[in-house]
């Protein structure tokens, strides 16, 4: 002991020992749990519930890290100053009561999962409102008696090893230099903030590592159910829904989607869409390049070409700039949709609305960031047999986006930081859009099987780093004060959207050398623009209501798609079910997203105005945009985006009224934004 005490002071080591029983405890936790609930184990999962121990060791950590912080200020004050030991009898039952605490939090876990099959959760909380029913249901579902018996054991024992501990924090005054102490101080810090921190890599551990496997008993054996209440807590404070009002609005909202059998009782959603007999079926693989900030304004479509845009729009042909040649190349042998507009403007949220085919409408977190809503059925999960994959130069915890994916795309192969050579990081976003494109076409020339991948680039992003190795990209100087005109804040700016492009181009020069390359269905499009002042080449409606931060291109390019332009009002939402009509593929869905191509459904976008205060619920089909006031004693305003009289409010318009316009799209504002908040709880796979 006193070899011991030589090289780790005992105000140190009492914490250190704390956390190593905490740890033996939790453990065991985990084992009961699994033991508990071993029918819902799959088969042939050893290696994940392996993984499952070895990422619930580093929450288990973090948690009793943050329960230790306490125990460390008072061991170490106290060692220094004598008369706060007094204080040890304390602190003893403090930490002991603490621990009952704990473990009855795991008591309660155990019977919470018995009863629905999660994990604890802030939910627990509704069972408050009636407190007398849930309690007499407690006790007659579950052994209470021996509960507490167990815990009042528990206790004694508890008891025993916390005044141990700090017994022998105070066992001797032996005098250490300061030396030693410093280094120790520093290094307790240093050991505390990295448990808590939980992982080498840019974004700490989040609760999203959890859920690393398609199967939720998994996810769950992974979870501490202490983070998962307080991962959860303040979604379901700020992030709730109105039944009630889904109901108000179902009529309006299924009708638009053509719900195949619509029942308002039972909130139905879904529809299936067969495959059309008549066409043949294609197995090709299917590419999402996810492009960053690649806004409609901001690309060559729309700057120095007719292509895509209607005469209302104003054709500058002499801008001065090119921000993106190649896409615009592209488009032109592409099927180009020019009024596709994100739901909400922000990366993790176009994410979530890309993949599920619902909106964020979250105005506390982005909805990949609510533990509560990680299971979500996906589209892309009903091309059978196909390898699944998703690039990113950065972390897959960025926006806690690795749960929604992980959790819910069987087999998928996240690339990310950790399996790029540190030597290719180019700046906080990880590693340049061209080293992942090459990376994604080297994975891709490799396989067999027919596949689908992400790719989200993060290249055109503050700080507009271009790298060493950019293949021969040479920039331009256009000045400030043209591209300025276009709504880019500056010429670096500027040239990094025209290395985006350019690392695009390089993409499709690999691409086109492997025999991928004709089997596969290339979908481009930017998950939201920017806020601008200016931007010339744009009617002013677009700017001055912030529409520019939602309207993205959407180009889609394979073999056998003849050269389009489509003008129809769309949104991130119906990417994947047009994608699944282009591939004549049978799906079926129970999300808000439909596919453009079908000529039975009718153009329009949901517009969730988070940037707004309040938050304001719009819609927008053609160039009439809806936008919702609470102010106004008549809802909101009308207003014909693409002319001159952009200001004038068009709700009594008679050609508008006679159309439905104005009647229907506030019904549709508010019906989409009730039923998202309402459907996102509701769309487990």
């Amino acid at each position: 002991m006193k070899i011991f005490s030589r090289i780790i002071p005992p105000w140190f080591a009492t914490p250190v020992k704390y956390t190593a029983g905490g740890l033996v405890l939790l453990f065991l936790l985990r084992v009961a749990f699994l033991i508990a609930y071993r029918q819902f184990i799959p088969a042939e999962s050893v290696h994940e519930i392996l993984k499952s121990f070895y990422l619930g060791l580093k929450f288990d950590l973090r948690f009793l890290a943050i329960s230790a912080v306490p125990l460390i200020i008072f061991c170490l004050t106290a060692w220094f100053w004598k008369k706060l030991r007094r204080a040890k009898t304390a602190v003893t039952w403090i930490y002991t009561i603490y621990s009952c605490l704990v473990l009855l939090v795991y008591f309660v876990d155990f019977g919470y999962y018995a009863y629905l099959n999660t994990r604890l959760n802030s939910f627990i909380l509704s069972f408050a409102q009636n407190p007398l029913i849930s309690l007499h249901m407690v006790w007659e579902s579950y052994p209470v008696i021996w509960g507490l018996l167990g815990l009042a054991v528990f206790g004694w024992g508890s008891y025993i090893f916390t005044r141990s501990c700090l017994n022998y924090a105070f066992a001797n005054d032996r005098k250490y230099g300061w030396k030693f102490n410093t280094a120790h101080i520093i290094t307790a810090v240093l050991i505390t903030a990295a448990c808590i921190y939980g992982q080498v890599s840019a974004y700490p551990l989040r609760w999203s590592n959890a859920y690393h496997s398609t199967n939720n008993f998994i996810c769950d054996l992974t979870a501490n159910p202490i983070l998962n209440f307080a991962s959860t807590y303040s979604f379901s404070k700020n992030d709730g829904y109105d039944e009630a009002a889904v109901r108000r609005h179902y009529d309006t909202v299924a009708k638009f989607l053509n719900v195949n059998n619509p029942d308002r009782e039972k909130l139905n959603f879904e529809r299936t869409v067969p495959a059309d007999p008549k066409k043949p079926q294609r197995d090709y693989n299917v590419v999402f390049v996810f492009m960053e900030s690649l806004a409609w304004n901001k690309t060559s479509i729309s700057l120095n070409s007719q292509n895509g845009l209607d005469p209302q729009y104003p054709v500058k042909n002499n801008t001065g700039i090119d921000p993106t040649p190649f896409a615009k190349q592209l488009a032109d042998k592409s099927l180009l949709f020019s009024r596709i507009f994100t739901p909400t403007p922000a990366t993790a949220r176009a994410v979530f609305a890309t993949l599920t085919s619902l909106p964020d409408t979250s105005s506390f977190e982005s909805n990949s960031r609510n533990p509560l809503i990680v299971d979500q059925r996906m589209l892309g999960n009903d091309l059978k047999g196909y390898d699944k994959y998703y690039f990113i130069g950065g972390s897959a915890n960025w926006g806690n986006i690795r749960g929604i994916l992980s959790h819910n795309m069987e087999g998928l192969k996240i690339y990310e930081e950790k399996d790029f050579p540190i030597s290719e990081r180019n700046d906080v976003w990880g590693i340049s859009d061209l080293s992942l494109f090459r990376k994604a076409d080297k994975v891709f020339s490799e396989q067999k099987k027919p596949f689908l991948a992400y790719i989200q680039t993060a290249g055109y992003h503050r700080p507009y780093t271009i790298p060493d190795d950019n293949d021969g990209f040479t920039e331009e100087n256009p000045g400030e004060e043209t591209v300025q005109k276009y709504s880019f804040g500056s010429v670096k700016e500027y040239n990094s959207m025209r290395f985006q492009d350019y690392a695009l181009k390089r993409f499709f020069d690999m691409a086109k050398e492997h025999d991928y390359f004709k089997k596969t269905i290339f979908v481009i499009y930017g998950d939201h623009g920017l806020a601008a002042a200016r931007s010339d080449n744009m009617p002013r409606g677009f700017v001055e209501y912030n529409l520019i931060n939602n309207h993205i291109p959407l180009i889609v390019h394979a073999d056998f798609i003849k050269p389009q332009i489509v003008r129809k009002t769309g949104s991130q939402l119906d990417i994947w079910p047009t994608v699944m009509s282009l591939m004549n593929r049978p799906y079926s869905t129970g999300a808000l997203g439909r596919n453009i191509l079908d000529p039975k459904n009718t153009g329009g976008a949901f517009i969730f105005g988070l940037h707004r205060q309040p938050n304001t619920v719009n819609f927008i089909q053609d160039y009439l945009y809806y936008m919702s006031d609470p102010a106004d004693p008549e809802g909101g305003h009308f207003y014909d985006v693409s002319g001159k009289d952009w200001q004038k409010d068009q709700r009594n318009n008679k050609k508008l009224a006679a159309g439905g316009a104005t009647e229907k799209m506030p019904k549709l504002a508010e019906g989409f934004y009730e039923t998202s908040r309402w459907i996102k709880y509701h769309n487990r796979k």
